[in-house]
């Protein structure tokens, strides 16, 4: 396919409510798009999962925009006959997983069919305000992550209480003492598949006897292939969790999704309040995954959207069509 053109637009929307994490307080989310247009004008589309500052990660919505800037002019008016015809100019961009994980989702759909799947649903839960507690007795997912809070166990037990018979996942955001974390053994923790990033340093899973926690995982130390491997090979890891933009894309995923299926290690594939089309993508690849991933239904966290009526949610399943983008709910750059 020959390049004709390549733009970049911006998105924007409240959340429900509020994003509350040990590390920071979201209340919208912003999101970049890229807009890659054939010489036969086809249009193929990629939604950029980087926040507005570093809080989570250390590229932004506008870093990835400079750096796309700076790439795009290369690949205007050049022939891709297939995917492997872009990994010349993609790997430029392996720095900067998070513009290389954008613009893949869009080369993506150039050379795979997309189609229409089911996934279970696993929600992540913030605050449990009246509103998401409703959300969640209504839609019954199958799993359920609740950040760490000092409330931890109130908030557990008001989960249960909603009997939706589910497992539940505690991210702790790396935000976790020993102290606190020994805690966890004063709990019931039957239900409990996996405790996400408890600590900063990994050195310090060394000092504890795990035999009677639950399974730990790790997120953010999950930043590249190379990462992952070093830290499963080092410490009782048991649960990856997987994120496109961190990792550098779709390819990428597929690339350490099979080599964790070879070594035993479980994994699970997560989204950052994504929008539709992000959204399809992760639920493409959370397929693959051991126990649901942070895969949501249309409408969970967002009012409006880019994408219509993609993932319907129906009887624990969330259903997904290939997405298709308005674009006229886009804002140019």
């Amino acid at each position: 396919m020959k390049i004709k053109s390549i733009n970049l637009y911006k998105y924007k929307e409240a959340f429900k409510s509020p994003i509350i994490t040990p590390k920071i307080e979201l209340t919208e989310r912003e999101s970049l798009f890229i807009e890659i247009v054939t010489h036969d004008d086809q249009t193929f589309y990629g939604e950029c999962n980087a926040f507005d500052t570093t809080w989570y990660a250390d590229e932004t919505i506008l870093t990835v925009q400079r750096q796309l800037k700076k790439w795009i002019p290369q690949v205007i008016d050049k022939n891709f006959a297939t995917f492997e015809s872009w990994l010349p100019f993609l790997k430029q961009l392996e720095p900067t997983p998070a513009t290389r994980a954008t613009v893949v989702m869009a080369i993506y759909q150039m050379y795979h069919q997309l189609f229409s799947f089911e996934v279970e649903y696993g929600a992540t839960v913030n605050g449990l305000t009246p509103m998401q507690l409703d959300t969640l007795k209504k839609t019954k997912p199958k799993r359920v992550k609740l950040k760490w809070s000092p409330n931890l166990n109130h908030n557990l037990n008001v989960i249960r209480a909603l009997n939706l018979n589910n497992h539940i996942a505690i991210d702790a955001n790396e935000s976790l003492s020993i102290d606190n974390f020994s805690k966890i053994k004063q709990l019931n923790t039957g239900d409990i598949i996996y405790i996400e990033e408890p600590f900063k340093l990994m050195t310090e899973l060394d000092l504890i006897d795990l035999t009677n926690y639950p399974a730990i995982a790790i997120d953010e130390k999950a930043s590249s292939i190379r990462n992952i491997l070093s830290i499963i090979n080092e410490y009782p890891i048991e649960v990856v969790v997987l994120k496109p933009f961190r990792l550098g894309g779709i390819d990428k995923m597929l690339e350490i999704i099979e080599i964790l299926k070879k070594r035993g290690i479980q994994f699970v594939v997560g989204g950052m309040y994504e929008f539709g089309l992000s959204r399809y993508f992760t639920a493409m690849l959370a397929k693959e995954g051991d126990c649901p991933g942070d895969v949501t239904p249309q409408g969970y966290y967002f009012y409006e959207d880019i994408v219509n009526d993609s993932g319907i949610l129906k009887e624990g399943l969330i259903y997904f069509n290939p997405p298709q983008v308005n674009q006229s709910k886009l804002k140019r750059l």
